[in-house]
This record gives C-alpha cells, sequence and structure tokens, in this order.
C-alpha cells in the first residue's frame, strides 16, 4: 500500500526532528568540551582567569545562570587574588 501524501510529511517531519536533534546534541557536546578547555586554562592562566571573570560578569544576566556559577567564580576570584 502506496503511503498518503500526508503520511511521507509526517516521516519527513520526523526526520528532520531527529536530525534537529543530533545537531543539537553534536553542540552540546563541543559547548561541553571547549567549556572544560576555557576552565582548565582559565586555572593556570591569570589572563584568561580574568577575561572569564570579566565575561561572566558582563554577559550572565539570569538569576538561575549566576547562581550556577557562583561556586566556579568564586574559586577563580580567590585564585586571582592569591
Amino acid at each position: 500500500m502506496a503511503l498518503t501524501i500526508e503520511q511521507k510529511i509526517a516521516q519527513k517531519e520526523a526526520e528532520l526532528a531527529r536530525l534537529r536533534g543530533q545537531s543539537r546534541a553534536l553542540e552540546n557536546g563541543q559547548k561541553i568540551i571547549l567549556g572544560g578547555m576555557l576552565l582548565a586554562e582559565a586555572r593556570k592562566d591569570a589572563k584568561i582567569r580574568q577575561w572569564v571573570l570579566d565575561m561572566a560578569k558582563a554577559t550572565v544576566k539570569r538569576d538561575v545562570d549566576q547562581k550556577r556559577l557562583a561556586p566556579l567564580l568564586a574559586e577563580l576570584e580567590a585564585q586571582a587574588k592569591a
């Protein structure tokens, strides 16, 4: 039995949704890897550490994000003072 136009559209929409999910997963993985690299360098290099602190203060506006980053930023600030 041949598929109707509506069924073909539904299949293609499902395929598109899967591809979009794969794309988001790839991008999220890349962000995690780069974030880890940046944090490792920020813990070692004073210039990068200060840049991370400045950027976080300038760009992170949502309360939930600020609360999530607070322990990390406190750690980096303590390293900057030491």
